[in-house]
């Protein structure tokens, strides 16, 4: 099966994660389309001075890509610059949040798998 994240319908997500202002949201492949434990695949688009609040998750892994962009991200309140090309490993139970504070869009995807089966 092949999709093209470039054409995935675009949704606008409002506070993503209680963050600040908006963010374009691609819901590129869910969990009913995978057998493994993938939980979704989804490609997101972060505009200057908006942000992906700091959220804890459960018992899943994620992995944030980024495509495009730089930004600050918080992982388990530690703050680091992230850029173009930079793959993030979210843990299980880990807390985390990025925040735009450049000029130019980020744009990342977004990979997560259950730990549970």
């Amino acid at each position: 099966m092949i999709r093209n994240f470039l054409e995935t319908e675009k949704q606008i997500q409002h506070s993503a994660h209680e963050g600040g202002g908006s963010v374009e949201l691609y819901e590129i492949w869910s969990k009913s389309d995978f057998v493994s434990n993938c939980d979704f695949i989804d490609r997101q688009v972060i505009p200057p001075n908006s942000t992906v609040g700091y959220h804890k998750h459960g018992n899943n892994e994620e992995m944030y890509i980024i495509l495009a962009g730089t930004g600050t991200m918080t992982i388990d309140n530690r703050e680091v610059k992230v850029k173009k090309g930079d793959m993030i490993k979210n843990k299980p139970y880990g807390e985390h949040g990025l925040i735009n504070d450049s000029d130019a869009d980020i744009d990342l995807l977004i990979i997560q798998f259950s730990l549970d089966k």
